[in-house]
């Protein structure tokens, strides 16, 4: 059973100029890996730091080593495409843009050639002087979209997805035997959320839901049954790229499947506008599952009251006790390292994070 974590945030943070400048570099041939590596530590050390003095009770590095929430599998797997793939998208203005996505196509056999995410774990484990939470996408493939075909020498989807599973569930153990103390995985499920969308999925939603269920549970029970104290959570995401993208539609439809048979410790939901519905759904959550209400936004600069985060959380609390509660931001500050992917500058986030820790404080103390 992990701990509570009243005060928590999703994982990205912010990349300040130096390390949007240093990745272009790296990508230019300008500079070494190596150098690359010291700016990178650099501000990791500074996120850490903005988080300590905000008060969060969770700190993370940030995310600042990858390009996306997505990178480590991509440089630690061979077998998927070299470039990620690009689709049109329209803004809220109508203006239409080529966006960037952070899912690779698998062309060839996955094979695992270093660890996922050790590199970042022992820089934590070595500056974090607190506790600190390792992110990781989940290791579900997207069932829509960019890649219909099954690539050789696989016969199905399903034996690619066990390839990654088994991968992911290595990674998770080995993580937790190193001393992480919160393992979180972050899965986007739009798929989900409407009934429109779920049938435009082609198959059983539920059925499938309960597989990547089973999928996931497959990592967090490797974990959970050598280390229990360690702290597992899933991230239910809508999307944040550059705070205009994302399903809509509230948790109601699966609820009551995720909540119980996810076997994680806690759920880090969005809540910070329309789009994610109302609290009704957090009845499903069982008891001894804690659920972060992510109230706060990363999408926009706007920074929320205090009196209002207190008014919600009391809202909250009518469908699942206040001490099955958490708070949060819906989303990552910043989940890509692109020059338009943060939606305020770090001096905001720190404000936002800042008012996370206080009105943590004053409900949970």
């Amino acid at each position: 059973m992990g701990e509570a974590f009243r005060s928590d945030h999703v994982g990205s943070m912010v990349r300040p100029g130096k390390l949007l400048d240093a990745r272009d570099q790296f990508k230019a041939g300008r500079i070494s890996s190596e150098a690359l590596a010291k700016v990178e530590d650099e501000c990791i050390l500074e996120a850490l730091e903005l988080q300590r003095m905000a008060g969060l009770s969770v700190l993370t590095d940030g995310e600042m080593r990858r390009d996306a929430y997505t990178t480590d599998q991509y440089d630690a797997i061979e077998g998927f495409a070299p470039k990620y793939p690009e689709v049109e998208q329209t803004r809220p203005d109508g203006t239409k843009v080529l966006v960037e996505m952070h899912t690779k196509p698998v062309i060839g056999k996955l094979r695992q050639v270093r660890r996922l995410a050790a590199h970042e774990a022992a820089f934590l484990q070595h500056h974090a002087n607190g506790v600190y939470k390792l992110t990781m996408p989940t290791p579900v493939r997207n069932r829509t979209a960019l890649q219909r075909e099954v690539p050789a020498p696989y016969q199905s989807w399903e034996e690619i997805q066990q390839d990654i599973v088994n991968i992911f569930r290595d990674e998770m153990v080995a993580l937790a035997r190193e001393g992480v103390p919160y393992l979180q995985l972050d899965k986007v499920p739009t798929a989900y959320l409407t009934p429109e969308s779920r049938a435009a999925m082609g198959v059983d939603a539920s059925k499938a839901f309960d597989q990547e269920i089973a999928w996931e549970n497959t990592c967090y029970d490797a974990v959970r049954k050598e280390f229990p104290n360690v702290t597992l959570a899933l991230h239910l995401c809508r999307g944040n790229r550059v705070g205009w993208t994302g399903g809509s539609g509230g948790y109601d439809l699966f609820a009551e499947q995720a909540f119980n048979n996810v076997n994680v410790d806690r759920f880090l939901l969005e809540f910070d506008t329309a789009r994610a519905g109302g609290f009704e759904p957090l009845r499903h959550m069982p008891k001894g599952k804690i659920a972060m209400l992510g109230l706060v936004s990363t999408k926009n600069n706007k920074l929320e009251t205090k009196d209002d985060l207190l008014r919600r959380i009391e809202e909250a609390s009518k469908f699942c006790p206040v001490e099955q509660l958490a708070l949060g931001p819906q989303c990552g500050f910043q989940s890509a390292a692109n020059r338009d992917g943060a939606s305020m500058t770090i001096d905001e986030q720190r404000r936002k994070m800042e008012l996370i820790a206080e009105v943590a404080q004053e409900v949970w103390g």
